[in-house]
């Protein structure tokens, strides 16, 4: 029987609850009023959740109106306006329960976007607050963290409209909507550009909207025909307001979505250890902010804005499940530790027409964690080759995600060769037909010029599996990856791609000659002709082929003799034929002997061996 108070760090993506549609039978002042569900309680769930003071009407009767004529507006009650809830109320509503009893649960400040969990220093003090029933309920903050002796750092404001303008915004997040959001998912296009907007509007100050801009435009002038020249200072720009902003402030979903563009930059054109540094700040930052956890399982201390729910939980899940899987896949790639989590209670969000950012999270999470866990998966290359045959059986439409397979194919195939395990050689052949399909995709991107890090890092990669497999199957494949990646040199004609096909061809040249050595060490067999072989029975004219014993089971059998080898025979007894040949005075039929020996004489030598 499963444990009931486990949960599963995946939960269902969103839309596939399977819970029905809870009704009360009356709804209280404040949630009748914002025309929110409301749970019957007293106080409600919404009511603790946004701090309102939850009140009931005294009327148990509706009256009834004839005719047409609408029913008089109901007067706004002078209590459904924001106030706090009572210390009572806070103290019995799980959600805002003292941290003593709920140590694990997470408080959530939407103002400051901070998220702690209950037995967090910052939230002990307003913890304290309500368990003594005081009226002032102390805030959400940093009380003593350290003695104050030096101001914190002023911050620097980049103003974007030095670096780019908006008719450059304009045609650079055109591309990047059209190569990079299909594939990743980040960012609306609507709502991006109207904030962008509003921001070239009015330059003045600090926004969060400033680190996407320049993102955007950094991934748009790298997949650009025609690269912007400041396309360095929109990264370098970028990466100032993001680390700034990430030491002094709580992170914001555009804050977050801005580390989400420097990790897919990075993994583009920096080393694997910035790639994996910015994708690991960014799932520390989304934990910072509360992405995790669904806003219903988490204590909020102010009030949201209403008209903003289901729009908030949709950007919120969406950063989190790309962010969560942009560090699975760049870790497992590079051998690195993922970020993980306790609880994740965050659904996953669903698939929208045009848009593959869905099967990249499910991609990565089929990846098992290289940190073993013997209690929950025992067996780590079981959980390698089940992984292995789910993403096999994974149909993709879109070229990236098809390369992005293969690399992952790859590494899980690194893994079981490393193990020296039959695992390796037989899912050997899945393995080449997942590189052989991204062979066509890696073509398709190199003709269209989106130079998507594996465009290269697949054929590469591929050929270092090919190579570790050995067989004339998988080397016959050797011909075509070498011909893509000079393609692929020829069409970029960079250090990066000049650098993979020169160390390409260094690897077939080695194991060229690893192969002629043994080749050579199997020509230093003799030439010397074989030997005659004669057969035993002399020249009496005998085929060459082993004898016929079939003639044996005519004779009577001992079986005591053949059960017993030990068992002592009297020297009186004759032997059989058989046990003659047991003890080797009869191997084959002879020749007949001229001078026979005396029945008398052929006696057993001794127990039988």
């Amino acid at each position: 029987m499963s444990n009931p108070l486990k949960r599963s760090p995946s939960p269902p993506p969103e839309g596939n609850e399977q819970q029905g549609r809870q009704r009360s039978r009356a709804a209280c002042a404040p949630c009748r009023q914002r025309k929110r569900k409301c749970d019957g309680r007293m106080p409600c769930a919404t009511c603790v959740r946004y701090e309102y003071r939850c009140e009931y009407s005294t009327t148990t009767k509706r009256q009834s109106y004839s005719g047409d004529a609408p029913a008089p507006p109901q007067p706004l009650a002078e209590s459904s306006v924001y106030t706090p809830p009572s210390i009572v109320q806070l103290q019995k509503h799980p959600l805002t329960a003292p941290g003593a009893r709920f140590h694990h649960r997470g408080i959530l400040d939407p103002v400051k976007t901070r998220f702690v969990r209950a037995n967090s220093a910052i939230a002990f003090p307003r913890i304290l607050g309500m368990d003594m029933e005081s009226d002032s309920i102390p805030r959400l903050h940093s009380f003593a963290w350290h003695v104050g002796i030096r101001n914190e750092a002023p911050e620097e404001t980049v103003d974007v409209s030095t670096l780019l303008t908006w008719s450059d915004m304009q045609r650079l997040g055109s591309v990047y909507f059209k190569v990079v959001k299909p594939e990743l998912g980040v960012l609306e296009e609507s709502e991006f550009m109207e904030q962008a907007a509003a921001r070239f509007s009015n330059t003045k100050g600090f926004s969060d909207i400033d680190a996407c801009i320049l993102g955007v435009a950094a991934l748009g002038s790298f997949f650009s025909p025609n690269p912007h020249p400041a396309e360095d200072h929109f990264v370098l720009g970028a990466r100032g307001i993001l680390i700034q902003h990430t030491l002094n402030h709580g992170p914001t979903t555009n804050h977050v979505a801005g580390w989400i563009l420097r990790t897919i930059y990075l993994r583009l054109a920096a080393r694997p250890h910035g790639s994996w540094m910015s994708s690991s700040i960014t799932l520390h930052q989304a934990e910072a902010s509360g992405l995790h956890k669904e806003m219903q399982t988490i204590a909020v201390v102010y009030p949201a804005a209403p008209a903003a729910d289901h729009k908030l939980s949709k950007a919120r899940r969406r950063l989190f499940w790309i962010a969560r899987a942009l560090n699975i896949i760049i870790s497992f790639e590079y051998g690195r530790s993922r970020v993980n989590f306790d609880v994740i209670t965050t659904k996953k969000f669903a698939a929208e027409s045009g848009s593959h950012a869905h099967q990249f999270v499910e991609l990565a999470e089929l990846l098992p964690n290289d940190f073993v866990d013997r209690e929950r998966e025992p067996d780590p290359p079981s959980a390698l080759v089940n992984a292995l045959s789910r993403i096999e059986e994974m149909p993709f439409e879109s070229s990236f995600l098809t390369m992005l397979r293969a690399d992952l194919a790859f590494a899980i195939y690194r893994r079981l060769w490393l193990m020296s395990l039959t695992d390796a050689k037989d899912r050997a052949d899945t393995v080449i037909g997942i590189g052989k399909a991204a062979l066509t995709a890696s073509t398709k991107l190199m003709e269209l010029g989106w130079p998507w890090w594996n465009i290269v890092h697949t054929p590469f990669q591929f050929l270092c599996v090919v190579i570790a497999v050995g067989t004339p199957r998988s080397l016959s494949h050797i011909q075509e990856i070498m011909a893509l990646l000079r393609k692929v040199a020829m069409k970029f004609d960079t250090h990066m791609v000049r650098e993979a096909y020169n160390q390409a061809s260094a690897l077939v040249r080695m194991f060229k000659i690893r192969k002629e050595k043994e080749l050579e060490a199997v020509g230093v067999m003799p030439d010397a002709p074989p030997f005659a072989d004669h057969p035993s029975v002399g020249s009496s004219g005998m085929q060459e082929t082993a004898p016929n014993l079939d003639w044996t089971m005519d004779l009577p059998f001992e079986w005591d003799i053949f059960l017993n080898p030990d068992l002592v025979v009297s020297t009186q007894q004759p032997q059989s034929a058989v046990g003659a040949a047991m003890n080797g005075h009869l191997a084959y039929p002879t020749a007949p002997q001229q001078h026979p020996q005396p029945q008398s004489q052929m006696q057993v030598q001794g127990p039988m061996t």
